[in-house]
């Protein structure tokens, strides 16, 4: 039995005769008459009773269509989840990103690109840079996005985005009408800082250092959002990346800090299986959007 002589059976119970058959099928009208036949030698019975010039479907043969019929409603279904996938309006993303990035940019990025793509499901996981890497390698998520360039055989990474950070003040501070903030203009001010193992950190001290700058370490948290509710709250100043810096804006006064702190996020994927089409897709949109947050 195959796959074409259901096709002609099918097509012969809804347009009733072989002319009709052979037109829904774009074949001739003997291919319809040879494949019914064919078709009754496999199943061994009568399907049309082909009395009075006419072809009139047995009993049997109303049975056999019913279960054609649901087999092609499922062939059906498909054509139609290929063609959804093929559009990205079907899919599944798995999503996992650095807490900077994670709390803010990738929810607000990934609701405009669903608003887009009706249909797809999505799940977003925060973790810390190497443990998103890991994720990436094994498979456990489509595609990552880190604060810190990190290396892995198994892993692509490339730059999302770098910018200079910036110095972020409690509402009423007062250097917050300074176009611009120096070290210097930070002497002896109670500051908020990232812990001592991250390279902002790091970067940062030094630059302090060189100038012999002294500042009072007030606080210090791991992530970009608790310093912006801190430095918020009074609890002293902060210099912190660009990305979450816009978001806080409005709570925090946002200011320029020269020289020039650079710092950035990577997206990273797997090296032994490229992303989908879908989880393509969001990565181009996630570069487009990116860029628009830092031009605004």
């Amino acid at each position: 039995m195959k796959i074409r002589q259901l096709e002609a059976f099918r097509a012969l119970i809804l347009r009733q005769t072989v002319t009709r058959a052979a037109d829904m099928l774009h074949i001739s009208q003997p291919a319809v008459t040879r494949l019914i036949n064919d078709l009754e030698a496999d199943v061994g019975f009568s399907l049309f009773d082909r009395s009075n010039g006419r072809l009139n479907p047995t009993p049997e043969a109303m049975v056999l269509f019913e279960e054609v019929e649901r087999s092609f409603a499922g062939i059906d279904r498909i054509a139609q989840t290929a063609e959804q996938i093929k559009s990205l309006r079907r899919g599944s993303l798995h999503i996992a990103g650095a807490p900077a990035l994670a709390l803010e940019f990738l929810p607000t990025t990934l609701t405009g690109f669903m608003r887009e793509h009706p249909g797809i499901s999505t799940t977003l996981l925060i973790h810390a840079s190497s443990i998103v890497v890991d994720m990436v390698v094994g498979r456990r998520c489509d595609v990552g996005f880190i604060a810190h360039p990190l290396t892995h055989a198994g892993a692509n990474v490339e730059t999302l985005h770098r910018a200079p950070m910036r110095c972020i003040l409690p509402p009423g501070h007062r250097l917050a009408n300074r176009d611009v903030i120096r070290p210097e203009d930070l002497r002896d001010e109670s500051f908020v800082s990232y812990p001592k193992e991250f390279d902002n950190r790091m970067y940062i001290d030094r630059l302090f250092a060189e100038r012999q700058i002294d500042r009072v370490m007030s606080a210090e948290s791991q992530l970009s959002a608790a310093i912006c509710v801190l430095v918020q709250h009074g609890a002293g100043v902060a210099i912190i990346d660009q990305v979450t810096a816009r978001y806080a804006a409005g709570r925090v006064v946002v200011k320029p800090f020269e020289p020039v702190v650079m710092s950035g996020f990577s997206l990273v994927t797997s090296t032994q299986h490229p992303p989908s089409q879908l989880a393509q897709a969001f990565v181009d949109y996630t570069k487009q959007r990116m860029i628009a947050l830092l031009e605004a």
